[in-house]
């Protein structure tokens, strides 16, 4: 039985290839992921509501929102009622494997109407730096959303800046705030 070689010029540009990947993919980092997810709670009114997070801690990057979910918690009996929620998927240059969002809520508070009578959710947005959203920067790079204690949003598709949301505000008596500011809690607050 005749046996066949194959010569060593062919065999070794693919060894010494492979041997070059693995070199390459070890001294890759490893994939991003996200940590674990984060909870707050706010009361405003007769309305619970919850906020969960997952974010990304990247070096040499501002901290990415990967997911969050907007809940108005109902009594013990009702399930939670999911909020809309700004944010949509968007592709960072840096992080090719995980899309983040491109706006997410940074703040909130509970706001009151002068007479003592109604409550109002009120979400600080802020956008992802990107170079996809050149607009996220200086008054573009924050906006506020207003919401009815049963999570009814009153200010959406208001735009990002100018007068249409301070109006709602002075109309739903909530012009102090436009005076004295808003004071935000943190989204990770576990304040019940």
């Amino acid at each position: 039985m005749k046996q066949i070689r194959t010569p060593r010029a062919s065999w070794l540009p693919a060894l010494l290839l492979s041997l070059g990947g693995l070199s390459a993919t070890a001294q890759a980092q490893p994939p991003a992921s996200p940590g674990p997810e984060q909870t707050g709670f706010l009361s405003c009114g007769p309305a619970r509501f919850e906020v969960r997070t997952q974010y990304l801690d990247l070096p040499d990057h501002e901290r990415q929102v990967v997911a969050q979910k907007l809940e108005r918690l109902g009594p013990d009996s009702t399930l939670p009622y999911r909020l809309p929620h700004e944010g949509r998927p968007m592709k960072q240059p840096f992080l090719k494997s995980m899309p983040v969002l491109d706006a997410w809520v940074s703040g909130w508070a509970c706001l009151v109407s002068a007479d003592g009578q109604h409550h109002y959710l009120y979400l600080l947005y802020a956008c992802t730096e990107s170079p996809h959203r050149p607009a996220c920067t200086g008054t573009e790079r924050e906006w506020p959303r207003l919401l009815d204690h049963s999570g009814r949003p009153l200010n959406a598709g208001f735009g990002r800046t100018g007068p249409r949301t301070p109006r709602l505000m002075q109309k739903l008596g909530l012009g102090r705030y436009l005076q004295e500011g808003v004071h935000l809690k943190d989204i990770t607050d576990q304040g019940r």
